[in-house]
């Protein structure tokens, strides 16, 4: 058998990362780890790749060049970049690392709920410019009690689940909406109904063809005018111009994005830059230090497993 090669299409070059951790425990099995430094190179070694790592988009046409591979590992949580349905025509699973920022994404997602109740953000950048000037804003009179509150929690996978655990840490009522569970320990709702009956709607659901724009329009408009939305999933579950108009009209409290839609999005035509009731971090949820460990053991773990279950391991 040969030795079975492990591809990373798009290496991180935009933060400290390296590749270290994965290659000595893939190593020890005999398995080799490439990292292209450019498309072309990528694209070459494709071909004798067991295992393609993907860390953002992977072109639906880079997939018939993977005329080995067995697996493609999306090296996050979210599986959008790559089209599932003709990785599936060409015999090709599609995996990812799922269990690495449990914590981390729902801290982000209580995070940001906590920081709407307390208008935290724009009182704090207030203060920093010797501004104690803030009880005639609107927000200084919209500051919310959090227990007692109702919790909708859109996706009730490994986050959403600790998303509803810390809601209820907090004393509040967590409730939600995931059209794959037949049971869960909260009580799963219809969507219109969760949208009605919450003070907060945190979405943690997967962005697929069906889950685009969720929330549009006509999803706000089922919202109380009292309530906050996070977003700590995808962007594109939200059609951000609907939910900029809603803001401003005074349609919902606030609004806290750790995806958006287009990362980054333009600044020029950004509908949500400027609103003082919206909370805006740059996808940031997924850090921290012990996450960025568990994503390289856990990734190599799961190349492992892939390759294991395929056949692709030497003896």
């Amino acid at each position: 058998m040969s030795e079975p090669t492990v591809a990373v299409y798009d290496p991180i070059t935009t933060i400290r990362w390296n590749y270290d951790v994965e290659r000595d425990i893939l190593a020890a099995h005999g398995v080799a780890l490439l990292l292209p430094p450019t498309l072309e190179e990528a694209r070459a070694v494709l071909p004798r790749a067991d295992v393609v790592v993907a860390s953002g988009r992977l072109p639906s046409e880079e997939l018939d060049l993977m005329t080995r591979c067995t697996t493609v590992l999306c090296y996050s949580v979210g599986m959008d970049g790559v089209d599932a349905a003709r990785a599936a025509q060409l015999g090709i699973e599609v995996t990812n690392v799922p269990d690495y920022c449990t914590e981390e994404v729902s801290d982000q997602a209580i995070a940001l709920f906590m920081a709407l109740q307390r208008a935290l953000v724009p009182t704090a950048a207030a203060a920093t410019q010797g501004d104690w000037q803030v009880r005639h804003w609107d927000e200084f009179y919209r500051m919310r009690r959090v227990r007692g509150q109702t919790m909708g929690v859109v996706g009730l996978g490994r986050i959403g689940g600790r998303v509803a655990e810390k809601a209820q840490g907090l004393g509040m009522t967590a409730i939600a909406h995931d059209p794959y569970r037949a049971d869960a320990p909260v009580p799963l709702l219809p969507l219109p109904e969760l949208l009605e009956r919450s003070d907060a709607v945190v979405l943690c659901a997967a962005l697929t063809a069906e889950s685009r724009h969720l929330i549009d329009a006509a999803a706000i408009a089922r919202m109380r005018d009292d309530a906050v939305l996070v977003n700590v999933a995808r962007g594109g579950l939200v059609d951000e111009a609907a939910l900029a108009a809603a803001l401003r009209a005074g349609r919902l409290r606030g609004a806290a994005l750790d995806v958006r839609e287009a990362e980054p999005p333009p600044p020029e035509t950004d509908p949500l830059l400027g609103l003082r009731n919206v909370v805006l971090t740059q996808h940031v949820g997924a850090t921290s230090v012990e996450a960025f460990a568990d994503m390289h053991t856990f990734a190599a773990a799961r190349i492992l497993d892939a390759l294991r279950r395929h056949g692709r391991l030497p003896a």
